[in-house]
């Protein structure tokens, strides 16, 4: 049970979260005023941006189950307001293209032209309406989809990150929640996991069904071939002993013992090798490289211990070591 003393902690947290959570309200009402009093125009071809936008091979995206139009619009044109934070010419092309290939996933009678016209009314009912029609799911959807807009140019400029993360903050999503997304969205702009941290790579793994629309079978198997990693490799010429510490299948950590061992000792160099005696004590340690599951097996009269993706498969292991024999 907890004491005064923590009760009166968790009081002062929750007050800050709230404190947080009205100026975030505060902040984005701001945003979404001052997009409302934009009245920039911008020359926009709507016809190129369908035919480009038709040319994207993503599979169906998830609005393509929302059956509510009124849901539709709102997802979208509060993406559109990302592209009104921009008004480069190549950036405007790139992002109303992406946004034109979700219109088309989504049920709305609506033209992205038309989208684009309405979404300078955007209100600050908008944000609370997001909260009222969305499931996690689709809000999390939308986070995605909103860091890949950002993101489809380079680097986008401070207003949007702001608009974003306000929006963030508002929708509830925590830190480590948001930092899981921007996974999704990189790996979806870059239709691959190259130069992600096996921690990134397993949390896209870990998900791809639920970003499927995004992540193909290709990029599942080019992840689950990345997290591969020989952590032992011994032929029995080389060695005289050894004995797993670690078992088939264990979740080990880095810098784990998995394995122990003592190699075999040339005797026209160490004569008191046939005359001694050999202990444990003579043993050496095995130590995992990275955090993974461990696949055991021999082959080719060789011990073998792979760390690789829970997910992965053994047979495919083998068939992967041999090939880089």
């Amino acid at each position: 049970m907890k004491n005064l003393l923590d009760i009166q902690k968790d009081v002062r947290i929750l007050e800050k979260s709230i404190q947080d959570i009205k100026k975030s309200v505060e902040t984005i009402n701001s945003d979404i005023e001052a997009l409302r009093n934009s009245t920039e125009s911008v020359s926009i071809d709507f016809t190129i941006i369908e035919v480009l936008a038709k040319q994207i091979r993503f599979k169906e995206h998830p609005l393509e189950e929302l059956e509510d139009g009124r849901a539709c619009q709102v997802y979208l044109e509060m993406l559109l307001n990302i592209i009104r934070l921009d008004l480069d010419d190549n950036n405007i092309i790139n992002r109303m293209t992406f946004i034109q290939w979700l219109q088309i996933q989504s049920h709305i009678d609506w033209s992205l032209e038309d989208l684009y016209k309405d979404c300078f009314q955007t209100d600050r009912e908008f944000l609370y309406e997001m909260i009222q029609l969305f499931s996690k799911r689709y809000l999390e959807s939308f986070v995605v989809d909103a860091l890949i807009v950002a993101n489809i140019t380079g680097k986008p400029n401070e207003e949007i990150y702001k608009y974003i993360t306000d929006i963030v903050a508002v929708l509830g999503v925590t830190t480590e929640e948001l930092n899981k997304l921007a996974v999704f969205s990189k790996a979806a702009l870059n239709q691959g996991l190259s130069n992600m941290s096996r921690k990134d790579i397993e949390i896209v793994l870990d998900n791809a069904s639920e970003y499927s629309h995004y992540i193909n079978d290709q990029i599942i198997k080019k992840g689950i071939m990345e997290l591969r990693v020989i952590a032992v490799q011994f032929h029995d010429a080389d060695i005289r002993s050894f004995k797993w510490k670690a078992k088939q299948l264990q979740k080990v950590k880095k810098d784990d013992v998995i394995a122990l061992y003592q190699e075999k000792i040339d005797i026209n160099k160490d004569y008191s090798f046939i005359w001694g005696k050999h202990s444990a004590a003579d043993d050496k340690e095995l130590i995992a490289p990275v955090d993974g599951t461990l696949f055991q097996f021999r082959d080719n009269n060789t011990f073998y211990g792979v760390i690789a993706y829970k997910g992965d498969n053994k047979d495919a292991i083998k068939t992967w070591v041999k090939t880089r024999r």
